[in-house]
């Protein structure tokens, strides 16, 4: 389910990434892609089967601004993983394994892309493309 565009709130192309993400992750393995900075996000793409977890699309935006409510320790983490390690060439993105998802927030400057993935995509595939779409990375 495609939702309203980010409006303007982040620079990259916000369709590249969503196309992008789809063809890396398959479309049974892409879920959600949420577009952010460190103030606000906006929901662009919601899978079904992760919108019928919410009783409403009130109900999961609010559980979605919970979430980003920490997006300040994305920005936070890759400031001291860029410091901690020696030539690091850059903390590009943040992957957590969970039991039934992989969350990957992909970061492009002080903006970025929150994509849930089904957990047998190839994550490092899904995180290059995105990185391409967002003219991030080592790629772009």
């Amino acid at each position: 389910m495609a939702l309203e565009r980010d409006g303007g709130l982040v620079d990259f192309d916000v369709d590249a990434v969503l196309e992008a993400v789809s063809d890396a992750a398959g479309e049974d393995g892409f879920l959600v892609c949420v577009v952010y900075d460190d103030d606000s996000f906006s929901t662009v793409h919601v899978d079904e089967r992760v919108d019928a977890l919410y009783p409403d699309a009130e109900t999961r935006e609010e559980h979605f601004a919970r979430i980003h409510s920490y997006v300040h320790l994305d920005f936070t983490e890759r400031e001291l993983f860029e410091d901690l390690f020696i030539d690091s060439g850059g903390a590009r993105a943040f992957v957590t394994y969970m039991g039934n998802v992989v969350a990957v927030r992909v970061l492009s400057g002080d903006q970025g892309a929150f994509l849930v993935l089904a957990p047998d995509v190839p994550v490092t595939d899904v995180v290059e493309a995105a990185e391409r779409a967002m003219g991030a990375g080592t790629d772009a």
